[in-house]
């Protein structure tokens, strides 16, 4: 019923006109009917939106999905649903070795990316002198760590067994 009264079927893509920037949304002009519509900062795009104008600029003519109708014939719409979703890659699958232990293999490879380990073995493949820093600098710095923490625990060990330098206010002078 609020289909009709909206002049809009759910699931239908309109044509709208950008009127009002919020910081929760945008509010549109559908074309067909002129009525007007929400799109939440949600239903922008598939990736993370920090602001709304950031994709959506006043005047705009977009298309948009109607994703929801409610009793008092507010309309929600939904720029994304327009859009192909990304591609996510798809989890690993798990496999038993002769030993009954499990392992994972990845059913397709990932776009664009590279195996951390072989990134780490090319780097240093191409800068041998490089190689180890990361495992000297934590190594060194642990080792002046643990200097300072025995230094201070033995400063306050110290104190602990010496009477404090508190000057006493009812003793005259």
């Amino acid at each position: 019923m609020a289909e009709v009264q909206a002049g809009v079927e759910l699931g239908e893509v309109v044509e709208c006109t950008v009127e009002q920037i919020m910081p929760y949304g945008a509010f549109v002009r559908i074309s067909k009917t002129g009525r007007k519509g929400m799109i939440h900062i949600s239903e922008l795009s598939y990736s993370f939106v920090k602001s709304v104008s950031d994709v959506l600029k006043l005047q705009d003519n977009i298309q948009a999905k109607v994703i929801r109708i409610d009793d008092k014939g507010r309309i929600d719409l939904s720029l994304k649903q327009t859009q192909e979703p990304p591609e996510r890659p798809q989890k690993q699958a798990a496999r038993q070795d002769s030993g009954g232990r499990q392992h994972r293999e990845f059913t397709r490879e990932f776009k664009g990316t590279r195996d951390f380990h072989e990134m780490q073995t090319s780097y240093r493949a191409a800068n041998p002198d490089d190689s180890d820093t990361f495992e000297k600098k934590m190594a060194s710095f642990l080792k002046t760590s643990e200097a300072k923490i025995t230094d201070l625990n033995t400063r306050n060990s110290a104190r602990a067994g010496r009477p404090s330098k508190r000057r006493n206010n009812n003793r005259e002078h």
